[in-house]
């Protein structure tokens, strides 16, 4: 009897928040956290306890608990004035973008030589990057999901790698002013 209650909760608490949000869509703000990829849900047995709870049918719960960690939004802005995001601010990608040579195939591709520069990133960049892949990458030419779950505040100011988290940025109150001012938020 416990186990079908321990199987009801773990679901039920998502579906709750979930309902929550269909039913009060400007109340209720739902975002994606640096644990919903697949290799944080597998080190820390999110993975193994839906198999065990599940049985048959656990890979299929995973599977879809998936989906739904994909399609969560990275950011959101609430009020017109405060901004939210599980890690943080997030570097411009221009730095890094070079375009291919060929009419037939122009696209952008990750350019390592300028991989130093580092500057705050603008809205348009992030409504443009790639939010549902599962492991946002460290390297590439989509560094922003990865930079808005894992980036940390910090005490000294400008843009720098995070290196104790080894993906992210760690940002300075400086980089914090200049983003408010931009985009005339107040809150980070």
């Amino acid at each position: 009897m416990l186990d079908v209650l321990q199987k009801i909760v773990c679901l039920s608490s998502m579906a709750i928040l979930l309902a929550w949000k269909v039913f009060l869509p400007t109340s209720v703000y739902i975002l994606r956290g640096n644990h919903e990829s697949k290799y944080y849900n597998f080190i820390y047995g999110f993975e193994k306890e839906l198999l065990a709870k599940y049985g048959d049918k656990g890979d299929d719960v995973y599977q879809k608990c998936f989906g739904c960690f994909k399609c969560l939004p990275l950011t959101s802005i609430i009020g017109k004035y405060v901004y939210t995001a599980h890690g943080g601010l997030f570097r411009s990608t221009m730095a890094y973008l070079k375009k291919s040579k060929g009419k037939k195939k122009r696209k952008i591709s990750f350019n390592p030589e300028l991989s130093i520069t580092l500057s705050l990133g603008t809205f348009e960049e992030l409504n443009k990057a790639q939010r549902m892949v599962l492991d946002p990458p460290s390297e590439g030419s989509n560094l922003i999901p990865g930079d808005v779950l894992w980036s940390d505040p910090s005490m000294d100011p400008g843009l720098s790698l995070n290196q104790l988290r080894g993906a992210g940025l760690l940002w300075g109150p400086d980089c914090t002013e200049e983003f408010l001012k931009k985009f005339q938020l107040k809150v980070i």
